[in-house]
């Protein structure tokens, strides 16, 4: 069983750039005066963004969102850009994001990801939560988790604000769970926790709207998320649908067949948010094919995916201890 969504990007002049860059230069062209990342508006942060050329990798040491977001969208014009990893890389190219994933086996390897990849997962995040100008962001997530830039980007894309006051958010992602964000204005909050969590979050806030979602780092941190217009009660026991583009098929990972509504298999994905690989050489999965996530689950009848409680708390280890 297979399933894609059908969300539409809003239809606006950022939406045609092609790179980081040149979405915050559109935004500066249309709202110079609005408040794009902490007190930097449009205008300052644009400006902030000068062209690097320091050869084929440009590497970065953990360090706030905040401090960089500039530095690393200004480098991915004519290089491919490392946030906490060192290299040597073999296989890099301009315009990637390379970020460090743990294996299976302990080990770490470095998923590059395409900034055309992650534009195309943004922009499909921002439809899916309907954000706009008015929306003031908060993201509390680690910078070698794909998530993060993905949401970021989608916050700027949208011509949104990225708070770094917590208390003065409209939306929320808490990629690294802890104890629920609660201020005047929140709109909606994505939560990372376990689905008791989140049904307790709905009863106390009936007016909050709290979504879940599948992270994966090899599909660009989150390829799949609740929907807002499906039924509140849907959110604690699924993790959503697909963002526009990406695709998920079950299948049963030992006769390679499709399995039908309901039934448990192995969960494979395609589409824009998938890696190009890893800076070692080695790909994942071969091109235009899908990516085994060695995750099981099932899709309801609504397309919404399903993972058994094991896998649910599988996922719910920090992305910062994972990259570490």
């Amino acid at each position: 069983m297979r399933m894609t969504d059908q969300d539409t990007a809003p239809n606006e002049a950022a939406d045609t750039a092609e790179s980081l860059a040149e979405v915050i230069a559109a935004r500066a062209r249309s709202t110079p005066e609005a408040p794009a990342l902490g007190d930097l508006t449009y205008r300052d942060l644009a400006d902030s963004i000068a062209p690097r050329h320091e050869g084929p990798v440009v590497a970065f040491g953990k360090a706030p969102l905040a401090d960089l977001l500039a530095p690393v969208f200004a480098a991915l014009a004519t290089s491919a850009v490392a946030v906490g990893a060192e290299g040597p890389f073999k296989r890099t190219q301009p315009g990637e994001l390379v970020l460090p994933i743990r294996r299976e086996d302990g080990g770490i390897d470095f998923a590059r990801h395409r900034q055309t990849a992650l534009l195309a997962m943004a922009r499909a995040l921002a439809t899916r939560f309907a954000l706009s100008p008015h929306d003031r962001v908060w993201i509390d997530g680690s910078v070698t988790d794909p998530a993060t830039w993905m949401i970021a980007c989608a916050a700027l894309a949208a011509g949104a604000h990225i708070s770094l006051d917590e208390t003065d958010a409209t939306v929320a992602w808490q990629l690294r769970g802890g104890t629920p964000l609660s201020t005047p204005d929140l709109r909606l909050i994505h939560l990372r926790a376990p689905r008791e969590a989140l049904a307790a979050l709905q009863s106390e806030r009936p007016s909050l709207t709290v979504v879940n979602g599948f992270a994966l780092p090899e599909a660009g941190g989150l390829p799949i998320t609740s929907d807002p217009r499906d039924p509140p009660a849907t959110v604690p026991g699924t993790v959503g649908r697909p963002l526009a583009g990406m695709e998920v098929m079950i299948v049963d990972p030992r006769s390679g067949m499709d399995m039908l509504l309901y039934q448990t298999g192995e969960v494979w994905l395609r589409g824009p948010g998938l890696v190009a690989g890893f800076a070692n050489g080695i790909a994942p999965f071969e091109p235009g094919h899908f990516l085994r996530t060695g995750v099981l689950g099932y899709l309801d009848s609504e397309g919404r995916l399903v993972l058994p409680r094991t896998e649910e708390e599988a996922l719910h280890i920090e992305p910062e201890d994972e990259a570490d």
